[in-house]
């Protein structure tokens, strides 16, 4: 869901102008957080959080899995916060963390 009343394509308009603001724009940067390790990126077409994993030949990943989409059409999440702690796709982090997370990050 979009925050604050906002559609998807609004949304990613704001992300990309972030990325665009701190020098991210179209390029695959990666992150720590709570000893996980994320790919995030943004284009024209979309934004990103991927979780990498540390064996990539492993499943369920190869070599990770997506936890956050926007696209124009749509906000996928699936970093919110998990059912079962063991739910090792969730990073427990809504749309707006990691917005605040890449920029305190990455500025």
């Amino acid at each position: 869901m979009a925050g604050a009343g906002k559609t998807a394509s609004q949304e990613l308009a704001r992300i990309q102008q972030l990325f665009r603001d701190l020098g991210l724009w179209e390029q695959k940067r990666t992150l720590d957080y709570q000893g996980e390790k994320y790919l995030v990126y943004c284009d024209a077409q979309a934004f990103s959080v991927y979780r990498l994993v540390e064996r990539c030949h492993v499943p369920p990943g190869r070599p990770g899995w997506p936890v956050l989409l926007v696209t124009a059409e749509a906000i996928i999440d699936e970093s919110s916060p998990p059912v079962v702690k063991e739910d090792e796709f969730s990073s427990g982090l809504t749309l707006e963390d990691w917005l605040h997370l890449i920029e305190t990050y990455f500025r």
